[in-house]
């Protein structure tokens, strides 16, 4: 993923000549999509390319996002910066490992060795493999800033729940299943680091007046 669609459209023709029997399932050029895709079953990919430097939503806050879900998907940073400038924020974040942008070559070498199970030989690697960081992300909880992991279907869900909504009603407001709303809570549960639906209404009213 990659906000410059130049760049996207790029660097998907460089990994496909590179790589012939990679499959590029997807791509994106902002954050949430980038989630969204990631998390979905239908759309989930093996290893994602995240650039690091992006508006809006950072790449940080995407490998984050991804990583506090699910340790399934190898997360590779890369920046056309000083490696050194996002190294340590994006290890921290649940990135694998960080590249430099501009090796393509190197960089889908790195691809291979993630998604055959190696550790990738790049300069900034992270300590962890991808379930220990998951988990510690998950222990870490609620963090300021945290809303940008949110789907718009999280929001409207949570929304319902400030307003004292039950699930039995938000799945007939929204026409989604019971089931479902309870799922999409248990995920915002998590990612503000709630243990319970109370909790995470009073966390998720207290941001929703901090972006306000």
């Amino acid at each position: 993923m990659d906000n410059d669609k130049l760049t996207l459209g790029v660097m998907k023709l460089m990994v496909e000549r590179i790589l012939p029997l990679a499959d590029v399932c997807w791509t994106a050029s902002d954050g949430a999509t980038a989630v969204r895709k990631g998390l979905d079953p239908k759309t989930q990919l093996d290893v994602l390319l995240v650039d690091m430097s992006l508006e809006g939503m950072s790449g940080c806050d995407v490998c984050r996002c991804i990583r506090v879900e699910t340790a399934r998907i190898a997360l590779v940073g890369m920046t056309a910066f000083s490696l050194e400038r996002y190294g340590a924020s994006a290890l921290e974040n649940g990135a694998d490992c960080l590249v430099d942008k501009a090796d393509v070559r190197g960089l889908c070498q790195t691809l291979c060795e993630l998604a055959n199970g190696r550790r990738p030989n790049a300069e900034y690697v992270s300590s962890e493999n991808a379930q220990e960081s998951h988990e510690r992300l998950l222990n870490e909880g609620w963090k300021e800033g945290v809303c940008e992991a949110f789907s718009q279907r999280e929001r409207e869900v949570m929304q319902l729940c400030v307003l004292c909504f039950t699930s039995k009603e938000i799945s007939a407001k929204l026409g989604i299943g019971e089931p479902t709303v309870k799922t999409y809570v248990r995920r915002v549960m998590r990612k503000l680091g709630a243990k319970s639906r109370t909790q995470a209404v009073i966390r998720w009213m207290e941001m929703d007046g901090r972006e306000n």
